[in-house]
């Protein structure tokens, strides 16, 4: 009897215990990081939200309860000087772990500020390189202010969840850090990240301003170059050529500016193909294909003639893009990694004797095919 005691107790004293496992309040999670340099010194801010209401919507809080942000801050000579400083005003153990955004503030964006921040969370056990990653012009502890709209999670946000968004109006794409990471030291490759902006003039509650986050423009990446700002407004024939875009909405005016006709567009697809003339001028020729559904119409205009319209607007959005970004001699089509992946020995020829291969010529034929549906129906 002695001797199946001893067995069944045993295994239970090889258990091992949960001691010191921490609860859920007395852990400090960090949902964002922002990344400045002032005076040759990082300044490093971190959001921290509350974890109780992360998950939750109606339940999470009255409408007369705020989504309870904390900011926090910490300086420091480099990258991780100023993350073990942020340690010196926490008051109980902070996990990184849970970061879903970064904010670079456009004076932290050079290559030396970029490379060390990009070491550093490599090598930081608890930091990981799947958040998503956003450049601004703005204080970066305005931006982690903002609250998200009705009594939803405080990571309902532009901030945090860009994509719902971008399904329903795809401008800039949004760009993961390990993405940013990837492609920073290929030598072709252009790289944009979006812009987040403020604007306190959209929105109220109860009457009272509330500023709200948007994607203003983006800072482009380009061969090690310092990175350059474009508005979003001169961006705008960047989504014909993104093949991540899913909706976004062209218009069609009349010549006193009124709107003629409202055409949300989905899925574009676009092919590019490279040449390289026998004097080594290289020319990209593009083949795009959308769907436009006709969701307003304020005149009598037949098909034939909305296709052809906006055929001719396409190519108008991606010219003009295509022209801002050579002024600023940047590839906003990744034309010259298309050139690199396909005619690799072209590329690196051309590339020896120009900086910058690109000209207003090197843009060549656009060719557009649009499937218009109407209703259901497609013509």
């Amino acid at each position: 009897m002695n001797r199946r005691l001893i067995l069944l107790i045993a295994p239970i004293l090889l258990l091992t215990g949960c001691w010191d496992i921490k609860q859920l309040n007395q852990l400090t999670y960090v949902s964002a990081l922002g990344v400045d340099y002032v005076n040759n010194e990082y300044v490093l801010y971190v959001q921290v939200l509350d974890i109780s209401k992360i998950g939750k919507s109606e339940q999470g809080s009255s409408g007369t309860e705020g989504p309870n942000i904390w900011i926090g801050k910490g300086k420091g000579p480099t990258f991780a000087n100023a993350w073990n400083d942020l340690y010196n005003s926490t008051q109980q153990r902070t996990l990184f772990g849970q970061i879903s955004s970064i904010v670079f503030k456009e004076s932290a964006l050079g290559k030396k500020q970029v490379e060390e921040s990009l070491d550093t969370l490599e090598r930081f056990v608890d930091a990981r390189l799947t958040p998503w990653i956003y450049t601004t012009k703005e204080p970066i502890d305005k931006i982690f202010a903002v609250e998200p709209m009705l009594p939803n999670s405080p990571i309902m946000t532009l901030l945090h969840l860009p994509n719902g968004n971008y399904e329903q109006h795809s401008l800039i794409s949004p760009m993961k850090l390990v993405e940013f990471a990837a492609l920073i030291n290929e030598p072709s490759a252009s790289i944009i990240v979006p812009t987040l902006g403020l604007d306190d003039k959209l929105w109220k509650k109860d009457d009272k301003n509330m500023p709200m986050m948007n994607v203003n423009g983006a800072f482009l990446f380009y061969k090690a170059k310092k990175p350059q700002w474009i508005s979003k407004n001169d961006l705008i024939g960047l989504r014909w050529v993104d093949q991540n875009t899913e909706r976004t909405p062209l218009s069609l005016n009349e010549k006193n500016g009124k709107i003629k006709a409202l055409l949300p567009i989905e899925n574009p697809d676009v092919k590019i193909h490279s040449m390289v003339s026998k004097s080594g001028v290289p020319k990209f020729n593009m083949d795009i294909k959308v769907q436009a559904t006709i969701t307003q119409l304020n005149s009598q205009v037949s098909n034939k003639v909305l296709i052809r319209e906006v055929k001719k607007k396409i190519k108008k959005e991606i010219s003009t893009t295509y022209l801002e970004g050579i002024n600023k001699k940047l590839d906003v089509f990744h034309l010259e990694e298309d050139l690199y992946r396909n005619n690799y020995k072209s590329w690196k020829s051309i590339t020896k004797k120009n900086k910058f291969l690109l000209t207003p010529k090197s843009l060549g034929t656009i060719k557009v095919k649009v499937t218009l549906t109407d209703r259901g129906r497609k013509e």
